[in-house]
């Protein structure tokens, strides 16, 4: 039956504040079989990872109010354990550099491909992609 989700379906936050980078991000994502929560900003993904279980979080740096590294420390405060991937087309070696010290496993420069994606979150969650 089409349509139905995999059993052990791993779930992915994806905090973005760019409309157009949450459709399509969702959207490959989705295609690669992972189920995705896509919010707006850090606030509601501090309030989604309340009220559900993630298995990886991806954090745009730049966004309003509270920027991708605030994020990831109220995620860390929260969900120590979460896997938290930052993403920025803004990417500096400081940036990456301070996101790793506070608990990132991994960092992004937008543009990056598909593939390069993909393969950051299944070596991340442990997923055979290949």
């Amino acid at each position: 039956m089409g349509g139905q989700q995999k059993i052990n379906q791993k779930h992915i936050l994806l905090i973005d504040d760019d409309l157009s980078a949450r459709i399509l991000f969702r959207r490959l994502l989705e295609k690669e079989g992972y189920l995705v929560t896509a919010v707006k900003d850090g606030y509601e993904g501090i309030k989604a990872i309340e009220r559900q279980k993630f298995d990886l979080a991806l954090v745009d740096v730049v966004m309003p109010g509270m920027d991708g590294i605030e994020v990831l420390e109220n995620i860390k405060k929260r969900r120590s354990h979460l896997p938290v991937v930052i993403y920025t087309a803004h990417g500096s070696a400081e940036t990456f550099a301070e996101a790793m010290k506070k608990g990132a496993v991994d960092c992004l420069t937008k543009p990056f491909s598909v593939q390069e994606l993909t393969i950051t979150i299944s070596r991340i969650l442990g997923d055979d992609k290949s």
